[in-house]
């Protein structure tokens, strides 16, 4: 005789199935190499202009015909007799200077008016120094470069009045160099790892490290954009610029120095943050947090909510020595217990005994046939019953994979949420692709390995091409049709 002692109720329940949800809130970032160095040389010092000048002392009254030349100046002194020359400044073609007053009585000028006369002197120039000005006073004339010093050399004087005119005082012209200082930028290179100019009057200007920064000279052309792009760049008394690892500051003006710092910070570590979030919660199911492969397991009571779960939950997995823990009612918020020192996470909401996962069961009753029917008639009854079972395993098949479906978005490295466990719980069937099977609800970077993967062994896309690692349209489009096989 057969009997067939079960029945599949046609009642499924397709409630929300209770969950736990996992999200990276804050990556762990551990300390940049602390070798890194934005050190400050002047490559060329200031040197500051010294204009040449040449001072010359009327003693005595110059004799008639005596001379003296200054630069490339010649002044020939002469008395007012007949015949005599008349009095010319101009040293374009050799200047002429009366040592006496007067038509007829020749009245012998005074040193100091010696000295005036040397003062009207007109287009002075010395080979070495350009232009000169002259000023003075007294019994001196004073001679002096007018523009920028080309010659680090003294004005040339001579005298051909046997001592009655002297330079009594002579400065050696010095010329400017402008001042180049060099940031340089040295050690290794960290996202994060901020690099700071320290300007005149504009304070310090900083750069940060990007992740697309690989070289030292990408930071110093970074450097460089930001001094650029300080407000009080264009009143510097220099300019900026990058060249490979280096930035360097050009004095405006030549004699014209600027007192510049720098220095650099190394990256700071970042704790871990992760949140667990409940969802759906039901007491006939138990919810853990594993931490460092430790498990944390919360068993809730008839009635519990999410608020007791959370607060049964954090007590235990805030032992942990790697971790700190804390709750808020609704989630349990975990902390690395040292910054930049990650710790490996996952959560899990699994049935109690007498629960599948759906949150369905199927109630098994004897059959109703009597013993004593003949064995077709039993035969009979059990294929209508699998009949039944056959319908029911369909049809809650196809609500599984409905609701493993539900994807209306694009999702990418840093997104949360539910489709993004359902994108987990499909890529972990396959171990090639999805080798690690966690089922966090955080798309990171194991995901988007596992999706890109998937889109090179489906022939979606190419390596580096656009969409690569991105479970957009065509992605899900694929994950769909191998759903409905």
């Amino acid at each position: 005789m057969i009997v067939v002692g079960f029945l599949m109720s046609p009642a499924i329940s397709l409630a929300a199935t209770p969950s736990i949800a996992t999200s990276e809130s804050t990556a762990n970032v551990v300390a940049g190499t602390n070798d890194q160095d934005a050190a400050t040389a002047a490559t060329v010092a200031n040197v500051a202009e010294v204009k040449a000048t040449r001072t010359l002392t009327v003693g005595t009254l110059p004799v008639t015909t005596e001379t003296i030349v200054v630069g490339t100046c010649t002044v020939t002194f002469a008395t007012t007799t007949a015949g005599s020359p008349a009095e010319d400044a101009n040293c374009t073609g050799g200047a002429t200077i009366l040592t006496t007053t007067g038509t007829a009585s020749d009245i012998a000028r005074t040193v100091a008016e010696i000295a005036a006369a040397l003062r009207t002197l007109t287009n002075v120039s010395d080979t070495g120094h350009g232009a000169l000005t002259v000023t003075g006073s007294g019994s001196d004339a004073i001679f002096t470069t007018t523009g920028t010093e080309a010659s680090a050399t003294a004005i040339t004087f001579t005298d051909g009045t046997t001592g009655n005119i002297t330079s009594t005082a002579s400065t050696v012209g010095v010329i400017p160099v402008a001042q180049i200082n060099t940031i340089t930028i040295t050690g290794t290179v960290d996202e994060d790892d901020v690099f700071t100019a320290t300007l005149p009057t504009v304070g310090a200007v900083t750069y940060t490290v990007a992740s697309s920064d690989t070289t030292t000279s990408d930071i110093a052309t970074g450097l460089d954009a930001a001094i650029l792009a300080s407000s009080g760049y264009a009143s510097q008394d220099f300019t900026s610029a990058a060249s490979t690892n280096t930035v360097v500051l050009t004095a405006k003006v030549a004699g014209t120095g600027f007192t510049q710092t720098s220095s650099a910070t190394n990256r700071s570590a970042t704790a871990q943050v992760v949140v667990f979030t409940p969802a759906n919660v039901s007491d006939s199911y138990t919810y853990s947090i594993t931490i460092n492969g430790a498990s944390y397991v919360y068993e809730p009571a008839s009635g519990d909510g999410v608020k007791q779960i959370v607060e049964g939950l954090q007590p235990l997995v805030d032992a942990a020595s790697a971790v700190s823990c804390t709750e808020n009612d609704v989630a349990v918020t975990c902390t690395a217990g040292s910054a930049g020192t990650t710790f490996t996470y996952s959560a899990n909401a699994s049935p109690t005994s007498g629960s599948t996962s759906s949150g369905s069961y199927f109630r098994v009753a004897p059959s109703a046939m009597a013993p004593s029917a003949s064995p077709a008639l039993q035969v009979a009854d059990l294929l209508r019953q699998l009949g039944v079972i056959k319908a029911q395993l369909a049809e809650l098949t196809a609500g599984a994979r409905t609701r493993s479906a539900q994807f209306t978005r694009s999702l990418h490295r840093g997104v949360t949420g539910d489709d993004v466990r359902q994108l987990q719980e499909f890529l972990a069937r396959d171990s090639e692709i999805y080798p690690e099977n966690l089922v966090t609800g955080y798309f990171g970077p194991l995901t988007e390995a596992a999706v890109q993967r998937f889109q090179l062994k489906h022939g979606i896309v190419t390596a580096g091409s656009a969409g690569y690692g991105w479970f957009g349209p065509r992605t899900t489009a694929k994950l769909l049709e191998l759903l409905s096989e």
